[in-house]
Order: structure tokens, then C-alpha cells, then sequence
């Protein structure tokens, strides 16, 4: 499939280029690059990471669901670079994943039982009732003016019994040691400070990860909600390997961040968002300083049994056009 970055966003809207980067236009709310093009496929890829080594794919029970070789339908919800969703195919191939999102992943083969669609989720859900096992939700709040009707889309097109999973990142930062962050670190503070209040006038929400689990619990429909906060260094200041090891992804995805939110704090009326930026990411050059920051995750499930997948003749039809087009490595790639 070729496709053209300029036309990639629900309802015609253009992208923007900046200094080697697709950003969308100042009408649309979500004004940061496309997933598709570096360097933002490597910081969203580097934060991938972190979500795994520190709350996993998904939990033990969904991963006890997915196992039990019965055909399982789950939707990717700002798919993003697709990464999640090849992982969790390769984990457990009787599953197929719907992946969605305003522009097309940096993916040219395609596994047979992963389908991707252009979609703005800001419009509603574009699939029947009780259709998905599973629903992932991860960091999309930058470009969802209403956070809670999206969750209610979510959660109308899972089956009952289903699991609705949900990721996203606060842009506040800390310190270890629970000293005050704007003292240690007013520079960085400063600019994310900015980010948020640019996320503000867009009539986003920059809190949603601080606020996640009052707005999972506002969704009804839902039972056995489970909310945790996680937390992760900013740096690799830690001598445990993991935390070591998603500090330094924090750190690679960090010196890439300035340029992600760099047409939006101009937007906001910040004169020298670069210099800003790089003031802040010095800061963070002292490893004792001990900078961390949070995400949350939610789990839970629709209200209901979950009942045997009945057998589908679309999928197996959509699986045996697919083999056709395999190549040598069983995938399918994408291409005219």
C-alpha cells in the first residue's frame, strides 16, 4: 500500500511538515508527529518498552484468555507503531488484531491476522456492539478532547466479559527521594509545565494519567477494576537492571520528546521551545538528582460472561485471501 503523509487524518485534514517531521494541522487536536516517521516511531518504540518491563503486555488473566487456542478478536486502539500489536501475534497466533489510529504505522509486511485502519477514535468507534475480547488503550489522550466517550465506545464494542486495557503517561515529574521536583528540576519542570497548559488550550486533558482511575471508574459497564501507578526513572540512575534499563529508555525517548512537542509549545506562543527544551535535558545530566516519573494502567472487564468466540466466516475468509498473499516469511506485505 503506498500512501500519501499529507492525507493520512479522518476527514481530509492535512499534515504539517517540520524540519523533517508530519505533525497534524493546527485544526486538529492532536498536534504531535505521526507515528510512522523517525524519529517519533523510535521514541514511542523506547517507551513501548518501558510499559512492558513494568506492567507487561497484559496482565496474567487476559494472557490466560488469549492461551486457550479459541479465535480471539481484540482491537488496538492508536495503534501507534504497531509494535504492541506484532508482539502480542507473536505471543499467541490464534488471536487477530484490529489496529487503528489517524495515520499508517511504520509497518511494510503485515502478519495475516493483523489488519490496520485509518480511523479518528474522536468520532466514535466504527464497529457493531459486543464485537472485541480485548480493547487496548494506550497514551492517546493528547488527541482526545473527550476522554470519557471515547472509554464508552471502548467499552460498547467489547463483548461481555471482555477486557478493557488502558495505559497512560503523566507528564509530571518527581523525585525519588519525594523532594520538590520544581526545585531540583525547574528547567524540565518548566517546559513539561508548558506542554500541559498547551495540551489545556486544545481542550485536552494533560491529566489523565494522574486522574485514569476516576475516569475508568466513571464508565459504566464495566467490574473487577483494577488500577495501578507505576513508576519509572527518568534516567539510568538505578543499579536494578530493569529500572536501569527503562531509564535509559526514558532517557533516549526524552532527548527525542523536545522535537515531539516542539510545533505545539510554538503554537502555545513559546518563542525558543529548543532552547528550553535542551536547558531541561540538562538537568537531567545528574544521576543523583533521581528523576522518575509515572504512568497508569487500568484492567478491567465488561459486565457479563465471557462466552465461546462463535465461529467467523469473515475472519476465516479475510485468513485464506491472506495466505495467498503470503511471502517467505509467512507475513503479508503491504503494497500495491
Amino acid at each position: 500500500m503506498n500512501f500519501d503523509p499529507f492525507n493520512e487524518l479522518g476527514g481530509g485534514s492535512a499534515l504539517r511538515f517540520d524540519e523533517g517531521q508530519f505533525f497534524s494541522s493546527i485544526q486538529d487536536d492532536y498536534c504531535l508527529p505521526v507515528a510512522s516517521h523517525s524519529p517519533e516511531t523510535e521514541r514511542l518504540d523506547y517507551i513501548h518498552d518501558v510499559y512492558k518491563y513494568h506492567a507487561g503486555n497484559i496482565p496474567d488473566e487476559v494472557a490466560i484468555l488469549l492461551s486457550d487456542g479459541r479465535p480471539r478478536r481484540i482491537l488496538d486502539v492508536g495503534c501507534g507503531t504497531g509494535r504492541w500489536a506484532l508482539e502480542m501475534i507473536e505471543a499467541f497466533p490464534n488471536i487477530h488484531i484490529t489496529g487503528v489510529d489517524l495515520a499508517h504505522p511504520p509497518i511494510t509486511v503485515f502478519p495475516p491476522n493483523f489488519s490496520f485502519e485509518i480511523h479518528d477514535v474522536t468520532k466514535g468507534q466504527e464497529y457493531e456492539d459486543d464485537v472485541f475480547d480485548v480493547v487496548h488503550v494506550r497514551d492517546i489522550h493528547a488527541g482526545m478532547p473527550d476522554y470519557h466517550a471515547m472509554l464508552t465506545e471502548c467499552v460498547r464494542v467489547l463483548r461481555p466479559g471482555g477486557y478493557l486495557l488502558v495505559k497512560e503517561i503523566e507528564w509530571v515529574p518527581a523525585v525519588l527521594d519525594g523532594s520538590d521536583a520544581q526545585e531540583r528540576f525547574p528547567a524540565i519542570c518548566a517546559i513539561l509545565g508548558s506542554f500541559r497548559n498547551a495540551l489545556s488550550e486544545r481542550f485536552l486533558d494533560p491529566l489523565v494519567g494522574v486522574n485514569l482511575e476516576s475516569y475508568v471508574d466513571n464508565v459504566s459497564g464495566l467490574c473487577d477494576v483494577h488500577y495501578s501507578r507505576h513508576m519509572v526513572p527518568m534516567t539510568p540512575w538505578s543499579d536494578d537492571p530493569i529500572l536501569n534499563y527503562t531509564g535509559q529508555m526514558t532517557r533516549l525517548a526524552m532527548a527525542i520528546l523536545g522535537g515531539t512537542m516542539r510545533i505545539m509549545l510554538l503554537d502555545h506562543g513559546e518563542s525558543d521551545p529548543d532552547g528550553r527544551y535542551a536547558a531541561g535535558i540538562e538537568e537531567l545530566r545528574d544521576l543523583l538528582g533521581q528523576p522518575i516519573w509515572y504512568f497508569g494502567s487500568v484492567v478491567a472487564r465488561k459486565e457479563g460472561e465471557l462466552s465461546d468466540p462463535e465461529p467467523d466466516a469473515e475472519l476465516e475468509g479475510y485468513s485464506q485471501e491472506m495466505d495467498e498473499g503470503k511471502d517467505e516469511t509467512g507475513w503479508i506485505r503491504d503494497e500495491d
